[in-house]
């Protein structure tokens, strides 16, 4: 008895229902299914079997062609990772690749090192928002292809590339990112974490971000005067002028470090946090009430290229060598203008407080008190 393929095959309606159902099944689990294409090929086999009016094929050719499509699009983006991280790949393939969508092109345009600054300049100009935030976490960016960016004037862009701290940002996307930051919080957040941004544009965040916050204050808060205003205003002050006092700290800051003593709240957790937002003054003031020295004293030892007063203030009070180092380093603008860190001084530094005794930091100490 011969065999009749017809004979035996499965009504085509039922088939294209469970292929439609196996389609969504393999769109959802990816390549991480296999039982999903098992079954996605059973079915194909049953339809290729089985015979189907015109209106079906047409409508099991769509089915097919999409899951082609989808197949292309993981083999794509699967050849994009692996040559985004090829130095040696072929030019033409790594562009073709770039010119997908950005689900395919993404490994690429933020990782190969193949496309030039020539080749990034041509996606931005022919691409949009989603390839210039890929672009914009590249690494080492710099030159043309950064001020191109901040060309663009995309909020999302600008995230993406005020954050990248391996950027290299020129004068002219400083400004461009200044007047976004104005506006967009984020921006200013990352602008201002970046060492290089001038300290003139560092100023002008603060003073609008400032205005900002008193103006909620005082609409939400219906806060007018007083020491709530007195607190914001030195606050500001602090962030936004230059340090022309010498480090020394006004009236406000030396009573907040007092009450910050009086809640139990003066500890190197505050000092080293107010340090690392960059506000030495206030540090100052702290230090000067946890030490129990007056601010004169504090800001003299502060002003040690080497530390010794710092390590034997640290030694008597019990504070470990983790947090005198970042205190050490994040003064230096008190003892260099540039604040530059000699590393013969952080050794000395170092070798002073490991070799000091508590006890001998007592008698050291006394007389200043």
């Amino acid at each position: 008895m011969s065999y009749t393929p017809h004979a035996t095959a499965q009504p085509v309606t039922p088939l294209l229902v469970q292929l439609y159902d196996t389609h969504r099944l393999y769109k959802l689990a990816g390549d991480g299914a296999p039982e999903a294409k098992r079954e996605l090929c059973e079915i194909v086999a049953g339809l290729l079997e089985s015979s189907a009016k015109p209106s079906e094929k047409e409508l099991i050719a769509d089915i097919l062609i999409s899951l082609i499509r989808q197949a292309e699009r993981d083999l794509k983006r699967a050849l994009a990772d692996r040559l985004s991280v090829m130095d040696a790949a072929p030019l033409r393939l790594v562009l073709r690749l770039a010119e997908e969508d950005i689900g395919v092109s993404g490994p690429i345009l933020r990782h190969s090192k193949v496309l030039n600054d020539l080749d990034l300049l041509y996606i931005i100009q022919s691409h949009d928002s989603p390839y210039w935030q890929v672009i914009a976490a590249r690494e080492g960016l710099a030159g043309p292809v950064v001020d191109k960016l901040a060309e663009t004037r995309d909020t999302k862009t600008a995230r993406v590339l005020a954050g990248n701290e391996t950027a290299e940002l020129s004068s002219a996307a400083q400004t461009i990112l200044t007047e976004l930051a104005c506006g967009d919080e984020s921006i200013a957040r990352s602008l201002l974490h970046r060492p290089e941004l001038p300290a003139e544009i560092a100023r002008r965040l603060y003073s609008h971000v400032a205005e900002d916050l008193k103006a909620f204050i005082e609409a939400e808060y219906d806060v007018k005067a007083g020491d709530i205003q007195d607190a914001i205003a030195d606050v500001v002050s602090e962030f936004t002028k230059s340090p022309d006092s010498g480090f020394r700290p006004t009236p406000a800051m030396i009573k907040a470090a007092a009450t910050f003593a009086e809640k139990g709240q003066l500890n190197m957790q505050l000092m080293v946090s107010t340090l690392k937002r960059g506000q030495v003054a206030s540090f100052v003031a702290q230090f000067s009430k946890f030490c129990g020295l007056p601010v004169s004293v504090v800001l003299s030892m502060l002003q040690q290229p080497q530390g010794q007063g710092l390590a034997i203030s640290c030694k008597l009070h019990d504070i470990c060598r983790d947090d005198f180092l970042s205190m050490f380093l994040l003064t230096r603008r008190m003892a260099r203008a540039d604040g530059v860190v000699d590393h013969r001084d952080l050794n000395r530094a170092i070798t002073y407080y490991d070799r000091i005794s508590k006890d001998m930091a007592e008698r050291l100490i006394r007389p200043c008190r």
